[in-house]
């Protein structure tokens, strides 16, 4: 689990370095204005289905896939996915035309207090962004079945896939056609996605052909499955909206001020925390499908350990830079010191959703793998109805900051909500196993934080203007109490030494087969006679 979950984070990285840089790239021609308010209000319902897609993908389709494969064979299981792929496009396909055709009435509700010329540039945005939404299917689902072949370094991938076409699209026409640019590097990233899936999978024996056979019991039962699912997403659907709706009243500018600190948080969280919970689905669904509780605990132990090794620092780090990362990110052109405290206190306000967030994916991973879609729709909508009913209350008391607060809190008792119905399901799961671990790495933290602390000290001490100021102030207190961390877990024995042994011989063996590899001599080609 954990070398699948780093193979994701070291591909997931080259996503989050070209993500930022898009982001940077993006409000420095535009600042925090109508058109990237636009833009963010027209990408949120796409976006939210294109999650939803991959959520049923991995925790719907991909045990359903493994399971195929193990008890009756590789043929029949790129059987299945060819018959889940034919219809699954289809009806996304029909539901992106009625998106297209509600896209004026969407488009309108969310941007309820924007200016007229906003919600019409909305509203072509989301025309096309729902008809490039049926190639999403296929990408979804060819990624959850490379995950299921141990394949994850290449998954992890697709957002650096898609943000180098929308970095290119932006320069070469950002200046002609505005944000409209990045919906094209949209659709350019995703054909590339499904080309590149493709191959892997045919290297793999994976030929495609379509297969229409809607009352194919194997569809039946994928679809009923995704029922609750998709009424959860509905709940994230209106969450989203709503979060765009209070934006646009309370000024140009802070949806997208939203807007920015989500992607951040979600980039982070999705790429450290996110990348446990994707290596850890199929163990899971492996344990559940041998009707094995035992290993399923343990392996919800191991992943939750794994969540507070990397939410825990991250978190201490996040709240006490939050400030110099946005200053040294965004605080250029268009985008102001002002800007930079609001997305900043934003971000520091969404911090719990770091862990909560992930933790409460781990604890869906069961439910799904026994098939079991109604009890996660269920925590879904209490999530939602939380959100929804602290939002309009604290936007009136905090203004936008009342937005994070509202998610924050929704998703701690969501969390905290499922887990205590997952262990009415299984029984005592036994988080009380990492009890001591966690208290070491929040020392550990701590530490870190002291270090954190010192670096800022010596910053503020260096005679530095500019860029190097901010750069400076971001990169000298965080290799400070990067050290201090990293130290600190292996003193605490929150990281065995031997971690680095067996690390030093795999790259080793890995070298020394490499250097046979291009020694050994190639054999002579056959004469023919």
């Amino acid at each position: 689990m954990g070398r699948h979950a780093f193979s994701t984070v070291v591909s997931g990285s080259f996503g989050i370095v070209m993500g930022v840089l898009l982001d940077v790239m993006v409000v420095a021609l535009f600042g925090l204005s109508w058109h990237t308010d636009a833009y963010f209000i027209a990408v949120t319902i796409p976006l939210v289905i294109i999650t939803l897609m991959m959520l049923q993908a991995t925790r719907v389709v991909q045990p359903l896939f493994i399971n195929k494969r193990q008890t009756q064979g590789e043929p029949e299981g790129w059987n299945y996915l060819n018959r889940i792929m034919t219809g699954g496009t289809a009806i996304v396909a029909a539901f992106s035309a009625v998106g297209v055709l509600l896209s004026p009435l969407l488009m309108r509700l969310q941007a309820a207090g924007s200016p007229n010329d906003e919600a019409l540039l909305a509203t072509r945005l989301s025309m096309y962004l729902f008809l490039i939404l049926p190639l999403s299917f296929p990408v979804v689902v060819m990624q959850a079945a490379l995950q299921s072949l141990g394949i994850f370094a290449l998954t992890g991938a697709m957002r650096f896939f898609e943000n180098c076409f929308k970095i290119l699209l932006l320069l070469s026409l950002g200046r002609k056609l505005g944000v409209e640019a990045l919906v094209w590097g949209t659709l350019a990233g995703t054909l590339f996605e499904i080309l590149v899936f493709y191959l892997v999978l045919r290297h793999k024996g994976f030929r495609f052909h379509s297969v229409w056979s809607f009352t194919h019991p194997d569809i039946k039962q994928a679809y009923s499955l995704m029922i609750f699912p998709l009424a959860g997403q509905a709940c994230a659907v209106g969450v989203e909206s709503l979060t765009n709706t209070l934006g646009s009243m309370l000024g140009p500018g802070n949806v997208t001020a939203l807007r920015l600190a989500t992607r951040i948080i979600e980039s982070f969280a999705g790429l450290l925390a996110g990348s446990i919970v994707t290596a850890a689905i199929p163990v899971v669904a492996a344990s559940v499908a041998n009707r094995d509780p035992k290993a399923t605990r343990k392996h919800l132990q191991h992943g939750l350990y794994l969540l507070l090794l990397v939410t825990i620092p991250f978190s201490v780090w996040l709240a006490m830079m939050n400030h110099p990362l946005i200053s040294l990110l965004y605080e250029r052109a268009n985008f102001s010191a002002a800007d930079t405290t609001l997305v900043a206190n934003i971000l520091l306000l969404m911090i719990p959703y770091v862990f909560f967030g992930r933790f409460r994916s781990l604890l869906e991973l069961p439910f799904f793998a026994e098939q079991d879609t109604r009890t996660p729709l269920l925590a879904a909508m209490v999530s939602a109805v939380l959100f929804v009913a602290t939002s309009f209350f604290l936007v009136r008391a905090a203004g936008v900051y009342g937005v994070p607060l509202g998610r924050s809190f929704a998703y701690v008792v969501g969390a905290w909500f499922l887990n205590d119905l997952l262990q009415r399901r299984i029984g005592k799961i036994g988080f009380g196993a990492v009890r001591d671990v966690s208290i070491r790495i929040c020392a550990a933290s701590l530490i870190m934080a002291v270090f954190i602390w010192v670096g800022n000290w010596l910053t503020a001490s260096i005679p530095l203007h500019g860029l190097a100021a901010k750069a400076t102030a971001l990169i000298l207190p965080t290799a400070f109490g990067s050290g201090a961390l990293i130290l600190s877990l292996f003193l605490l024995r929150v990281l065995d030494p031997a971690i680095l042994k067996r690390g030093h011989r795999a790259i080793w063996r890995r070298t020394d087969g490499l250097l046979a590899l291009a020694h050994t001599p190639a054999k002579p080609l056959p004469v023919e006679k």
